[in-house]
C-alpha cells in the first residue's frame, strides 16, 4: 500500500499544482485579510471537489494587524537603507518617524547593564544564528524569545524602538519578520526585524561610531477583530465513526513572500495526502478530518477554537497529524505519546519508510504548534509532526523568499507520500498501538 501511495503521489500528485495557484493567484495570506478569506473560499470549493462527507466553515475571530506602507530604516549620513520589516503585532514609529542612537547587545539580559543610558536609546539585539546545531529548529527557539519579549524588555528601560536581528540561517539582505508581544502596562515602541547584511553593516558602523544615529519609520498597527475561518472536510470511518483522526496545517500566512514553504505546502500536502488515499480506493475505519487552520502566526486563535468547540461537543479526538514545517523533502515525524507508543512505532512503522524512502525521523518530541494548542483539551491523543529537511528552511521562513519557486516538486510530493503513509497506518493499526 505504501508503494502504491508513492507511486501516485510522485506521477499523479495534484499538491503542487494546487499551491501554485495558492501561492501566485491569491499570494500571502495574513489573518483578517482580504487574500486570506480568499484562501479559505478557494480551499474550501477545493476539498468539495473531493470524496468527503462533509466540508464546512468553522468561525474564528481573529486580530487583524496591517503593516501599511514599506518600513524605512538607515544610518544618519550614509546614502544607502537598512533592510528591515515590521515585527507582526509592532506599533507604528510617528509619522516623522524616530531618529535616535543605537545601543548594540546580543543578548536581552546584557540591557541591564546600560541601566539608565538605555532611555531615549534604539536597542538593537544582535545575536547570530547558531550555524553549530543541525536541528535549525533548535537554533530558530534559542533566538525567538529575543524578538517576541524584546520589545516590552527594552521599553521598560525607556528604549525609543527595538531592532533585531532576523531569526534566519542565510546572510543576505532579506528580513525576517514574525510576531512580538507587548506587556500591558508598559509603554509599546516599534520593533523592526534587521537582514542579516544590515544588522553586520550596522554593527561595524557602531565599532567606528559608537554615537551614530539611525532613522526608522513604519506604519503597522491593529485594526480590531476579523471574522475568519477554519476550514474543515470530514472523511466518514467505516468501522468507528465517532473517533476521529486530525491532520492539517495553518492557511494564514506572514504578508511578505507568498507562503510557499509557510504553509502553503502543509496545506495543500495534507490535502493531497487524503487525494491520494481516496484515489487509491482507500476507505478509511476512523474518521478522518482535514482542518486548515487560521491564525497560527498571530494568535493561534483557529487552533484554540478548534479544541474548545470539539470538547464541548464531547468529540473523540484520537490522533492528529500536523505539517507545519515546510515543503523540503522529508525526513520524518516527531511524536507526542507514551513512551511504549513511540518505541512500538519505531520498531514496526520506521523500517517501512527508513530503507526505501529515506523517511527515518521517529523521535519524540513536539506534537506542532496548532495539534500543541488544541491538543491541551486531548492529552491521550496521539501526534505527529511531520519534519521536512530542516537545513533550507530558515533561509525563507518569514520572508520575501518564501515563494513557489523555492518548492521543489519531487520533494513536495515526496512529502505528501510520507504523510498519506502514517495516515493509513495510523488508521489500520490505531487499535493495536499501545497506550
Amino acid at each position: 500500500m505504501i508503494a502504491k501511495i508513492y507511486e501516485h503521489s510522485f506521477y499523479r500528485g495534484e499538491a503542487y499544482e494546487n499551491l501554485r495557484y495558492l501561492t501566485k493567484k491569491i499570494g500571502h495570506r495574513i489573518a483578517g485579510s482580504e487574500r486570506v478569506a480568499q484562501a479559505v473560499d478557494w480551499s474550501k470549493g477545493l476539498m468539495e471537489q473531493l470524496a468527503f462527507d462533509k466540508v464546512y466553515l468553522q468561525d474564528v475571530r481573529v486580530p487583524y494587524w496591517d503593516r501599511g506602507s514599506s518600513e524605512e530604516a538607515y544610518i544618519l549620513g550614509d546614502a544607502q537603507r537598512l533592510k528591515v520589516l515590521a515585527l507582526g503585532g509592532s506599533v507604528a514609529t510617528p509619522e516623522e518617524g524616530i531618529t535616535a542612537e543605537v545601543i548594540e547587545v546580543e543578548l536581552l539580559s546584557d540591557l541591564r547593564k546600560y541601566g539608565e543610558n538605555v532611555q531615549g536609546k534604539i536597542v538593537f539585539v544582535n545575536k547570530p544564528w547558531d550555524e553549530s546545531l543541525v536541528e535549525t529548529g533548535i537554533a530558530y527557539g534559542l533566538n525567538s524569545a529575543q524578538r517576541s519579549r524584546g520589545p516590552a524588555e527594552a521599553a521598560k528601560l525607556g528604549a525609543v524602538a527595538y531592532l533585531f536581528r532576523s531569526l534566519g540561517s542565510g546572510i543576505d539582505d532579506y528580513p525576517h519578520t514574525g510576531a512580538t508581544r507587548y506587556v500591558k502596562g508598559i509603554d509599546s515602541i516599534p520593533a523592526m526585524a534587521i537582514s542579516a547584511i544590515g544588522a553586520n553593516r550596522l554593527h561595524t558602523a557602531l565599532e567606528k561610531d559608537p554615537n551614530l544615529k539611525v532613522f526608522l519609520r513604519q506604519h503597522s498597527a491593529w485594526k480590531g477583530e476579523v471574522l475568519s475561518h477554519n476550514v474543515i472536510a470530514e472523511w466518514k470511518g467505516t468501522d468507528h465513526p465517532g473517533q476521529i483522526i486530525t491532520i492539517g496545517g495553518h492557511l494564514d500566512s506572514w504578508d511578505v513572500g507568498e507562503g510557499a514553504h509557510d504553509n502553503g505546502t502543509g496545506t495543500m500536502g495534507t490535502l493531497d495526502a487524503l487525494r491520494t488515499l481516496m484515489a487509491l480506493g482507500y476507505k478509511p475505519k476512523h474518521t478522518i478530518r482535514l482542518v486548515f487552520y487560521m491564525n497560527e502566526e498571530n494568535g493561534v486563535h483557529g487552533a484554540s477554537q478548534y479544541g474548545l468547540q470539539s470538547k464541548q461537543k464531547g468529540e473523540q479526538l484520537i490522533a492528529a497529524i500536523e505539517s507545519d514545517a515546510g515543503g523540503f523533502a522529508p525526513r520524518g515525524f516527531d511524536i507526542k505519546g507514551g513512551p511504549e507508543a513511540v518505541a512500538w512505532i519505531q520498531r514496526s512503522w520506521k523500517p517501512l519508510f527508513e530503507e526505501s524512502y529515506w523517511v527515518s525521523r521517529f523521535l519524540p518530541g513536539s506534537p506542532g504548534v496548532d495539534s500543541g494548542v488544541w491538543g491541551k483539551h486531548y492529552p491521550g491523543a496521539l501526534m505527529f509532526n511531520f519534519r521536512p529537511d530542516p537545513h533550507r528552511y530558515f533561509d525563507l521562513h518569514h520572508t520575501a523568499k518564501d515563494v513557489f519557486e523555492a518548492v521543489d516538486k519531487r520533494e513536495l510530493q515526496s512529502g505528501v507520500a510520507a504523510l498519506a503513509s502514517l495516515l493509513y497506518l495510523i488508521d489500520t493499526h490505531y487499535e493495536v498501538l499501545p497506550n
